[in-house]
């Protein structure tokens, strides 16, 4: 049996065994972030899972890895701040409105590179700059049981104080004043009942009139005290009606404040200083501000997008009506003034009021 060889022009059977051994042992590919790896200060839960599903995983094409140092953000800030004058315990943070002024007068914010962010081009023009990068907001009131209130005959909420209903007693959660929706809970008790941003005194007296059955800490777990049916209304986000979908049937309801419907939660992403990663971080940036990411904000997580293209889109999707969408909705929302809170001393007169029960 004759054996048919074949021969490269030009190449010689030892150059070629080289060429080989060369080409398979290099790597298929070789992204821009090879062996680079970013810590991520984040929330827990779906929402992590939406991130590395969006953003974790093309950083992983381009060569990368992201660490998630997962928290609220308090948590997240006090592990930072408990690092001054050592390395940063990481590189990026997710945080929200209540901490930026924190965060910028302790020094703790690396300027980002936004002609490495294009994708901010989508964003309204007061939404960032060199020191944040807007992703997220949440809109805030008042989340109930569908079928719950239908069956003993309560009507959907319509003020802060309508959970004193003596029906819904033991059946209301609030936000810790510790958790992510605390200060929207509290601003706009507040402003119902005679306060405001600088006067929580009113909040904390119709808090202690609901005498809510729990004070939830975390999304999760709240979203287990509803799917349990243990409650039934709580001061909340809208996102939990599509985190929950299919498990317990949920309603959203918008409260006044001051002239407004609603409370809006903003969520930011800051490079922290010191970072070795600047560049990295700042396409890790770039891409939580991609479309099919802005996208899954909403669709998979119950958020609304910072991109005007994505909130575009999602306003055509029927099964997002709870949400405020629209700019006219969304601009028709509270946003809360942080140069009037006081957070410390807020966490003061709960743990006094509230913490003392």
């Amino acid at each position: 049996m004759k054996r048919k060889c074949a021969y490269v022009t030009g190449w010689t059977p030892s150059l070629l065994l080289v060429s080989v051994l060369v080409l398979g042992s290099a790597p298929a590919f070789a992204g821009q972030f090879d062996g680079v790896t970013v810590r991520l200060a984040t929330f827990g839960g779906n929402w992590r899972d939406i991130v590395e599903a969006h953003v974790g995983k093309a950083f992983e094409a381009e060569g990368g890895k992201i660490e998630y140092v997962l928290g609220q953000p308090a948590q997240n800030m006090a592990k930072l701040i408990a690092a001054r004058g050592q390395p940063a315990p990481f590189d990026i943070m997710e945080t929200m409105d209540n901490f930026l002024p924190i965060l910028a007068d302790g020094g703790f914010v690396e300027p980002l590179n936004l002609k490495a962010i294009p994708n901010a081009n989508s964003l309204p023009a007061d939404e960032y700059d060199s020191n944040k990068v807007m992703i997220w907001a949440t809109e805030e009131g008042i989340v109930y049981n569908l079928d719950k209130f239908k069956a003993a005959g309560i009507p959907a909420p319509s003020k802060y104080a309508d959970l004193e209903n003596p029906k819904l007693k033991g059946k209301v959660s609030l936000p810790d004043v510790s958790a992510g929706g605390a200060i929207p809970a509290i601003v706009g008790m507040a402003w119902e009942a005679g306060g405001s941003e600088s006067n929580i005194d009113p909040a904390l007296n119709l808090i202690g009139a609901i005498a809510p059955a729990s004070y939830w800490s975390s999304s999760s777990n709240l979203q287990t005290e509803l799917t349990d049916g243990d409650v039934w209304a709580a001061a909340a986000q809208a996102g939990n009606i599509q985190r929950l979908s299919g498990k317990v049937s949920l309603g959203m309801a918008y409260m006044p404040v001051n002239g407004k419907v609603g409370v809006l939660k903003q969520g930011y992403l800051v490079k922290i200083k010191g970072t070795k990663q600047s560049a990295a971080v700042d396409w890790i940036v770039n891409q939580f501000l991609s479309l099919p990411m802005q996208l899954a904000t909403s669709t998979e997580g119950g958020q609304i997008p910072s991109s005007k293209v994505a909130l575009e889109q999602l306003q055509k999707d029927k099964s997002l009506d709870y949400l405020k969408l629209s700019p006219q909705e969304i601009a028709g929302m509270y946003r809360i003034d942080y140069a009037k809170v006081d957070q410390a001393s807020y966490v003061q007169k709960w743990n006094r009021k509230i913490g003392a029960r």
